[in-house]
């Protein structure tokens, strides 16, 4: 081989990683780095480096970008299930920014999108066109331009949310030095690294077990969402995706007493506060 035919080799090489987005780069660190917090968590307990404090921290991180993602990303700015304050309203928005999945205005489009051509083709992350893994993770990385003229065309009229989604990275990067400053490197890995890769695979999970596996309280629905409670668990009521594809403006997506969703009861405390108000729920299920 010539020291040409290598030079042209390598620089088509790295040409290949040149052409690669940004937002591929964030799905890389997404998908596989943020699970190596998993054997670096377990050798900090092993050691004696993850106090109470770093676990307190991180579950109170992780509750709070995954109600962002819910009760802010979901229910507030894509469905607009009810009216806040726009202090709570970023407050909210800044959460799931927290949770490293996009940026409002963004995630909201497409989640948009996804109850138009729900489990068909145009859905941006359903299993039942490209599988399980695609729809769990896959996806991410073919870059879905949220189109808002088609998937809401408010969201970039709203100040907040244009705000939230601009300076996104900035927020999601500010959820990372909090658990740092507070508890150093450990902080960092519990808090930061492990919090973003629990609530973010949770969140996937209702694009990909709830298409699958639950069950179908209302079997109507076009598409084959399904009720999921232990997915409903771990992402505040998210996993109750059957009910929400029926009533997809509804603000609880707990419809029934049993139906676990910690989403619904921030909204029903704040609305009894003055903090919420106009929720839109169907005559039938008041």
């Amino acid at each position: 081989m010539t020291l040409t035919t290598h030079l042209t080799q390598k620089s088509h090489f790295l040409d290949i990683f040149r052409k690669k987005s940004v937002s591929f780069w964030y799905a890389c660190f997404l998908v596989f780095l943020t699970p190596l917090s998993i054997p670096l968590a377990i050798w900090t307990v092993w050691e004696g480096l993850a106090t109470p404090t770093v676990v307190f921290l991180t579950i109170a991180l992780y509750c709070y970008s995954g109600l962002g993602i819910t009760v802010g990303y979901h229910r507030l700015a894509t469905h607009r299930a009810f009216e806040t304050k726009p202090w709570l309203k970023a407050f909210l928005l800044i959460g799931g920014a927290f949770a490293m999945q996009g940026g409002p205005a963004s995630w909201a489009s497409l989640h948009i999108q996804h109850h138009r051509f729900s489990d068909k083709p145009g859905d941006p992350h359903t299993p039942h066109q490209r599988g399980f893994w695609f729809a769990h993770c896959g996806w991410i990385f073919h870059e879905h331009r949220p189109n808002f003229r088609r998937y809401g065309k408010w969201l970039l009229k709203d100040k907040v949310i244009r705000s939230i989604s601009k300076y996104y990275l900035g927020y999601s990067v500010i959820g990372l030095i909090i658990p740092f400053v507070l508890c150093g490197w450990v902080g960092l890995l519990w808090a930061g690294f492990l919090r973003v890769f629990l609530c973010i695979h949770m969140t996937w999970c209702v694009n990909s077990v709830c298409h699958l596996w639950g069950k179908r309280d209302y079997p109507n629905t076009p598409d084959k969402s399904t009720n999921n409670p232990l997915v409903a668990l771990f992402t505040f009521g998210e996993g109750w995706h059957n009910n929400h594809h029926r009533y997809m403006q509804m603000p609880y997506l707990g419809h029934r007493w049993y139906e676990i969703d910690m989403g619904k009861w921030l909204i029903v405390l704040c609305s009894k506060l003055g903090l919420m108000w106009d929720l839109k729920i169907p005559k039938e299920l008041r």
